[in-house]
């Protein structure tokens, strides 16, 4: 499966996923039978998804993780573990960064995409590394994005393949 179908399909899952929502003004809606309410001054966990509609209508307030924090971290993370070495990022973390990035001015974006494109750089050259000569385990794949999960796989069938190629028949 391509990453970009993956990726779709989490995407989906992610705004399925509750999220704090503190509601700036009283309201009912009854959309396809999906009723919600709430009360100026309340905090309610509904979908994502729902949660967007009512921040971008300034109805509630979405209490969303700061993204590009998460990404500088995750950047210092990565740098310290070393280079045979992989920190632990969420498995929405990409989807979730892209999200953030799409609300972003274009100098604002030039930046955060720097940094990404560094951790990327970064990620990739061990996953690689990595997927080479250890086959996916436990511990690895908890440690990947769902993205990842996949160049991962990818790559070790990929040397495995190679390799194979490159011996031929052995056994004759």
């Amino acid at each position: 499966m391509k990453i970009e179908e993956i990726e779709k399909v989490h995407s989906i899952g992610y705004r399925l996923k509750d999220a704090k929502v503190t509601i700036n003004q009283d309201f009912k809606y009854n959309v396809a039978g999906v009723k919600i309410e709430g009360t100026q001054g309340d905090t309610n966990n509904m979908p994502q998804w729902i949660g967007k509609i009512l921040n971008d209508s300034g109805v509630g307030t979405i209490d969303m993780p700061d993204m590009i924090t998460e990404l500088k971290q995750a950047l210092s993370k990565e740098k310290m573990v070393g280079e045979y070495q992989l920190s632990t990022l969420e498995p929405h973390f990409y989807i979730k960064l892209k999200e953030t990035m799409k609300e972003l001015n274009r100098d604002d974006f030039n930046h955060v995409e720097s940094i990404l494109l560094e951790l990327f750089r970064m990620r990739r050259g061990k996953i690689v590394k990595l997927a080479d000569s250890i086959k996916l385990n436990s511990d690895i794949y908890n440690q990947l994005t769902v993205e990842e999960n996949i160049f991962y796989t990818t790559i070790y069938d990929n040397s495995k393949e190679f390799e194979n190629q490159v011996r031929g028949n052995v056994d004759e």
